[in-house]
């Protein structure tokens, strides 16, 4: 299966289970892996049968951030189901979120979610 791959994309949100994360927020850095058969874009040389980067960033985005999450899993999830929704070509998708600013009392690089779909079928 053929991939395409966003990686380290930064937004800022405000999302987790304390008041001053809501309140102040924090970047998190976002990779997401499609699978897809993007045969007929590379047979073609043609955008069409492939997906468009821009696109990609726009949808994650705007997944990641219209609400505001307790939980990294539950926005990681949305953003795999927002995927699926706009990109009929993708079969497979991987979401790695990094939260490098976790509130906790350590020295880290970051703690990270990874969710990994399959495309339902009916």
């Amino acid at each position: 299966m053929d991939k395409v791959v966003l990686k380290d994309l930064s937004i800022f949100a405000r999302h987790g289970l304390f008041d001053a994360e809501a309140e102040l927020g924090q970047r998190f850095f976002i990779d997401v892996e499609i699978g897809a058969d993007l045969s007929v874009a590379e047979e073609r040389d043609d955008a069409d049968g492939t997906i468009d980067w821009a696109d990609l960033v726009e949808t994650v985005t705007k997944a990641f951030t219209e609400r505001r999450y307790k939980l990294v899993e539950a926005a990681a999830n949305a953003v795999a189901a927002a995927v699926f929704v706009k990109f009929r070509i993708a079969q497979r998708v991987r979401v790695e979120i990094r939260k490098p600013s976790a509130p906790i009392e350590a020295i880290f690089s970051h703690t990270a979610i990874i969710v990994e779909r399959e495309r339902p079928r009916f």
